[in-house]
């Protein structure tokens, strides 16, 4: 039922490191090592971005648009296509008798 979903531990690994690193504010603390030696002007305008929260933003965004791949694929599409409000996917296997059933113009030349 439905297609497969491309890569998902690195999808569920990605989404857990990046749920962990705005758990743990590590934007925040990159954001100031990155300016420890920096002018007074760009430490302040560095440092008064609120880094943890948009890393938070991010990672809930992330995990949102997995979560809505795999309903996606594998409830929504299946039963749009089942009641027909969706064409259904092209099907790249053919049986015998469809092949023998495409006129000679269809066919891809196989030699």
């Amino acid at each position: 039922m439905g297609a497969e979903i491309k890569m998902p531990v690195v999808k569920a690994a990605s989404a857990l490191s990046l749920a962990t690193a705005a758990k743990v504010d590590a934007a925040d603390a990159l954001a100031k090592a990155a300016t420890a030696n920096a002018s007074f002007e760009t430490w302040y305008w560095v440092n008064s971005i609120p880094w943890g929260t948009i890393a938070s933003i991010v990672a809930a965004v992330y995990t949102s648009l997995l979560i809505c791949e795999w309903f996606w694929k594998k409830l929504w599409r299946p039963a749009f296509e089942r009641w027909g409000w969706i064409k259904p996917r092209k099907r790249y296997i053919i049986t015998p008798q469809e092949f023998n059933a495409m006129s000679e113009t269809q066919r891809a030349d196989l030699s």
